[in-house]
C-alpha cells in the first residue's frame, strides 16, 4: 500500500473483499498548512472543484505550528481516508467530506455519524466507517 491522499478512482475492491489502494504521486508532504491552500490545491486539491477532501485531520497543521520536513505517513492516516471513500461508495457517489466540513471536523463543529446513519441502511458499515 502506497500513503498518499485516496480517491475513489485509485481504490480497488476485489472479489475476495481485500482494499487496494494506490497513488500514483507518492511525492506529496506529509503536512499541510491549513492557512496555505494554495499547497493544499498543488498537492490533493482541485482550485475549481473542492467537493472531496479525505485527507487525516492529522496531516494538517495551523499556525504558529511548523511543518517537519522529517514527518512520515502514518497508517491511521490511510485508515481515515480509507474510510471516508467506503463511505462515498456506500453513498452513492456523494463524498463525505468537502474541505468545509473537514476543517468543521477538525475543530470539533460536525460529527459525521448522523448523515452517515441517514444515509447507509448497514449499520455495521457505518460502525466500521466510524
Amino acid at each position: 500500500m502506497v500513503h498518499g491522499d485516496i480517491k475513489p478512482d485509485n481504490v480497488m475492491v476485489t472479489s475476495y473483499d481485500w482494499l487496494f489502494i494506490t497513488d500514483m504521486h507518492p511525492y506529496k508532504p506529509v503536512h499541510v498548512m491549513d492557512d496555505d491552500l494554495k499547497s493544499y490545491n498543488m498537492y490533493f486539491g482541485d482550485l475549481d472543484n473542492n467537493i472531496r477532501c479525505y485527507l487525516a485531520p492529522e496531516r494538517w497543521r495551523s499556525p504558529p505550528q511548523v511543518l517537519d520536513e522529517n514527518a512520515t505517513l502514518e497508517p491511521s492516516m490511510d485508515v481515515f481516508s480509507t474510510g471516508c471513500v467506503i463511505a462515498e461508495i456506500l453513498m452513492d457517489g456523494e463524498p463525505l467530506f468537502d474541505l468545509a466540513k473537514l476543517t468543521q471536523y477538525r475543530k470539533g463543529s460536525f460529527d459525521p455519524k448522523e448523515e452517515l446513519t441517514n444515509r447507509i441502511e448497514d449499520k455495521t458499515m457505518v460502525n466500521l466507517i466510524l
